[in-house]
């Protein structure tokens, strides 16, 4: 008889304990992945649990779920404590799935405009035309950067169909002209802590009222021709290197767009080679040239440097209020200025 109730109190003890470790949550589900950073790089399912506010991504996986991309869902997740030693790489809990409630089709947005830099155009009707305001969404790192007239700034922002919610702006405190500085209040203050739905035609886009349907601001997507066409041919002068401007002699470079060559000088000596793009990246063939020595230190030190991001690499690249610059991991590496 003891030992009927001493098996009793143990199966007791292990069901409550197991009682406890799990529970049934509501969790939604977007209909699109994101890419995250697990152990090793992957895509992410990102998901609402319970009252949460904010999507999140989700490490792990769900038992009996087969997610298919272009659908939300909400389900009932029976979530369990991992018991005992959790290897590194594995989630403290485990889900399995109780119910759907709901499996329902979003429809796919006109995303064309995402990793774009877009041209301030237009602001509450009026034209802009001098190409001081303008932004990049990036959807891998789920942020919004660029200028806004006078300084750098940068965003977070969530989307969901054609409309987009831009949190708080932040970024450089410079102070520029008095024309910059007023475009850029006006533009922060439409711009932040707003939503939009956004329109796409072409390239132009539209960021418009939800409510009104006004056109808010407007931007226009510079082409790849035209892009080209602003830097091929012209003698571009170093004007910056790692963010450190100043005079760098007669370092400079030239594009032939047709030919796929770059001719120039490195602060010491001519150099020559070939250069491939795609899209918003460029991809530089080892440099060829003279091989001078360079008795100034300080141009010794820019041919280096400027060798380096120039000579088998592959940067990412715009024009913006007449200056060719490069990035390094969205780091500004070197800029230029028409000569």
């Amino acid at each position: 008889m003891r030992k009927m109730k001493l098996q009793f109190t143990i199966l007791f003890l292990s069901i409550s304990a197991l009682s406890f470790a799990q529970k049934t949550i509501t969790m939604k589900i977007k209909e699109n992945t994101v890419p995250c950073e697990g152990v090793a790089p992957m895509d992410c399912m990102q998901v609402k649990e319970g009252k949460a506010k904010e999507w999140s991504n989700f490490y792990s996986t769900i038992e009996g779920f087969d997610y298919q991309p272009g659908y939300e869902y909400k389900l009932k997740v029976i979530k369990t404590k991992r018991q005992g030693n959790i290897p590194a790489d594995a989630s403290a809990y485990t889900y399995r799935l109780k119910k759907l409630v709901y499996k329902k089709q979003v429809k796919a947005a006109n995303e064309t405009y995402l990793g774009k830099k877009m041209i301030l155009s237009q602001i509450n009707g009026k034209n802009i035309n001098n190409g001081k305001v303008y932004l990049t969404i990036d959807k891998v790192k789920n942020a919004i950067f660029g200028k806004s007239g006078c300084n750098r700034f940068n965003a977070g922002y969530q989307i969901k169909g054609n409309q987009i919610q831009i949190n708080l702006l932040m970024g450089t405190l410079m102070a520029c002209d008095p024309e910059s500085m007023q475009l850029e209040q006006e533009f922060k203050t439409v711009m932040e802590n707003k939503k939009f739905e956004i329109h796409t035609q072409g390239t132009t886009v539209h960021f418009k009222d939800p409510k009104t349907k006004k056109v808010t601001l407007a931007f226009t997507i510079p082409t790849e021709e035209e892009i080209w066409a602003a830097i091929d041919g012209k003698k571009w002068k170093l004007i910056q290197i790692d963010n450190v401007g100043k005079d760098y002699g007669k370092a400079n470079l030239q594009f032939d767009a047709k030919s796929k060559k770059i001719t120039g000088n490195s602060g010491c000596n001519n150099f020559f080679g070939t250069f491939s793009t795609t899209k918003d990246q460029i991809t530089f063939s080892a440099l060829a040239g003279t091989k001078m020595a360079c008795i100034d230190k300080d141009a010794a030190a820019t041919e280096t440097k400027m060798r380096h991001y120039l000579s088998e690499t592959t940067l990412r690249f715009d024009i913006a209020e007449q200056t060719l610059n490069f990035y390094k991991d969205d780091k500004l590496v070197l800029a230029f200025v028409i000569q």
